[in-house]
């Protein structure tokens, strides 16, 4: 063929497969290129998604580890520096027997237990004499940081806790109520059991120590 000629019937169905072929691998093309940048905008994605959680997990981590540094750190002055020692001169109890032998129980007499009535009210929780030492120490420095604020709002009381080092976590029911805005700090760390209770209202603020449950979630109040 010539060119200039008129296409034959052949040639010119032969042209059209050929146009056709060429623009079907040119959009598979398109579309396997436009999967990739998909793909891999996934991965990146799902990298950056991983890398922020452990970042936060991090922080977290951190702040849970001040957290602890900063509850030592108050409770410094209620811990005694050494187990008391006896004075020289006492004799070592376990060096002489005692004079008196306990009673025995008959051979048929179980040992009693103290077994709970079902109908008995739970215990109260206390604080031991450490605990209540700790909650005086948190007390004075947490009144004494809110007592600058005047005319307290929940989210600066919120902010004067932080700054302290109470993390958000250990901080509940922070609530305005009347002219005060109160809350309460779960303190509670290997098995204590001392917790918070604030009113921030400027000079007339106060911060007291409870006892609240070692065990469970802190809802006190409900």
């Amino acid at each position: 063929m010539r060119y200039g000629e008129p296409l034959s019937e052949n040639s010119a169905m032969t042209l059209k497969r050929l146009l056709k072929v060429t623009t079907v691998t040119a959009l598979a093309a398109v579309a396997l290129t436009a999967c990739g940048s998909e793909q891999a905008g996934g991965r990146q994605r799902h990298t950056a998604n991983t890398v922020d959680a452990q970042a936060a997990a991090g922080r977290d981590s951190d702040a849970q580890v001040a957290f602890i540094e900063l509850l030592e750190r108050v409770g410094a002055p209620c811990v005694p520096d050494a187990p008391a020692t006896t004075r020289p001169g006492d004799p070592d109890p376990s060096e002489h027997p005692p004079t008196r032998p306990g009673e025995l129980l008959p051979v048929d007499e179980k040992p009693p237990t103290d077994v709970p009535s079902p109908t008995a009210a739970p215990e109260q929780p206390e604080l031991n004499a450490v605990e209540a030492c700790e909650g005086r120490e948190h007390g004075k420095r947490i009144t004494q940081a809110l007592a600058a604020l005047k005319t307290p709002t929940t989210a600066q009381v919120r902010q004067k806790l932080n700054e302290l080092g109470y993390i958000d976590s250990r901080v509940h029911g922070l609530e305005a109520r009347r002219d005060a805005v109160r809350f309460f700090l779960d303190l509670r760390v290997m098995g204590g059991q001392l917790a918070l209770e604030g009113a921030a209202a400027g000079k007339e603020t106060t911060v007291e120590a409870f006892a609240y449950p070692a065990e469970g979630a802190f809802t006190p109040g409900d």
